[in-house]
């Protein structure tokens, strides 16, 4: 096994400083990720779309994410000491990607160029979260639960944004304005993390020991040998949640839309409740995981959120709605990190985090895509009402597969070193 790539000394003031702008900078992909919603609608009505046409942006931008997170985790770990650049590129060309969004005439030039920010936004995952994974190998589920978060408060601030500057502002005006903003934070991330002596040195560590493509190939090769059956059944509870979570964003802003008839801030209002509960929650969940383990919090998670989707299907709009709609932020995003972070307890030294994040993400991404799709044709078959329902039934379909871990339960626990 390849030697253990953490940081031999605990992390500084600096170090914390350097996480903390990796964190912050998160935010911005999530911020403009889901504006993204919000705006469909106006983009929903100016260009004509109908269900499966809509259905397939979402499709489009998470498949893309999907494969470039799979190759992108395996060219990650083969250029460790190159990682820092990949952020700092990673954000510019999620900032254009979003830019020529703005620029786009046509529906089809659109797909093309949020295909491009969902690839550059796919790659700072793996990135980021192996860089944390390695420097914070003790607080691991805190740190990339706290990692979700910041995505959460841009997943919050994102949608009342749009919804505010819909008021003011050509929809293509608020994508323009991505490409600076994301130099702006580029700069911020750069500054902060060339002064971070442990962020420097997990980079300067791996000059020289790289590895040949044929013996980074065996090392992920072992690791799916050694783990296969865990990491198999982790794959699939992302795959499976992954069904749910891509229809529930995409297609919760048209519900509202064309079902209830809610303005843009409405829209706006209920898809940052979505989220801003987990900024609390998922670092919550994620301290839990570390003393009791992974998989009671998965448990926990799934179960709520099965129970939420059903309320949320029998409540209709109202006060109620809303409420739920807010709790189901509580969970939302509890899984994904959670599952991201036992997969790298089972990874743990052999400076394979890129590979197996994107492994995982990959799967995430590909099925979250082809949810938007799947909600598409479900809901052009029984109408907007059946969205919830389909949210309940894939839930409890990945509470089914989480029950097959039962036995690799302990694996959660390596973490503990």
């Amino acid at each position: 096994m390849a030697a253990v790539t953490t940081t031999s000394t605990e992390p500084e003031v600096r170090d914390h400083l350097a996480a903390g702008a990796v964190i912050t900078s998160h935010t911005l992909q999530h911020l403009y990720g889901h504006a993204f919603w919000v705006i469909l609608p106006t983009i929903y009505a100016a260009l004509g779309l109908n269900p499966i046409t809509a259905g397939l942006v979402g499709t489009v931008r998470q498949v893309g994410s999907g494969v470039s997170s799979t190759v992108g985790g395996f060219l990650v770990d083969r250029l460790q000491h190159r990682r820092l650049m990949i952020l700092y590129l990673s954000l510019t060309a999620m900032g254009l990607g979003y830019f020529l969004v703005g620029a786009a005439p046509t529906y089809v030039l659109i797909l093309a160029a949020l295909m491009v920010a969902s690839i550059a936004g796919s790659i700072w995952h793996p990135t980021a979260r192996g860089l944390l994974s390695q420097i914070y190998p003790r607080r691991r589920g805190f740190m990339i639960t706290v990692d979700r978060s910041a995505g959460s408060i841009g997943d919050t601030a994102g949608p009342l944004l749009a919804g505010f500057l819909l008021a003011y502002l050509l929809w293509q005006q608020i994508f323009l304005a991505a490409f600076p903003l994301a130099l702006l934070f580029m700069f911020f991330l750069w500054t902060l993390l060339r002064r971070s002596e442990a962020f420097q040195n997990v980079g300067a560590r791996s000059r020289g020991e790289s590895r040949p493509v044929g013996a980074q190939l065996r090392e992920i090769k072992g690791l799916f040998q050694e783990n296969g059956r865990i990491l198999t059944l982790l794959i699939l509870i992302k795959a499976v949640a992954g069904f749910g979570q891509g229809g529930l964003f995409l297609w919760l802003p048209l519900y509202l839309s064309e079902h209830a008839g809610m303005s843009e801030i409405g829209i706006g209002f209920h898809l940052a409740l979505l989220t801003a509960m987990g900024t609390i929650t998922n670092p919550a969940f994620g301290y839990l995981s570390d003393r009791i383990g992974r998989m009671p919090v998965i448990v926990i998670a799934l179960t709520a959120k099965v129970a939420i989707a059903v309320l949320l299907a029998l409540s209709g709009i109202g006060v109620m709605f809303t409420v739920l709609v807010g709790v189901m932020g509580a969970f939302n995003f509890v899984v994904n990190p959670l599952v991201q972070t036992w997969a790298l307890d089972i990874a743990h030294g052999r400076k394979l985090e890129g590979s197996t994040l994107g492994v995982l993400d990959g799967a995430n991404f590909i099925f979250t895509g082809v949810g938007p799709l799947l909600v598409g044709i479900v809901v052009n078959t029984w109408g907007f009402e059946s969205l919830f329902w389909y949210i309940a039934a894939i839930s409890a379909a990945a509470l089914v597969v989480v029950m097959f871990t039962l036995p690799f339960a302990r694996a959660g626990w390596q973490n503990r070193m």
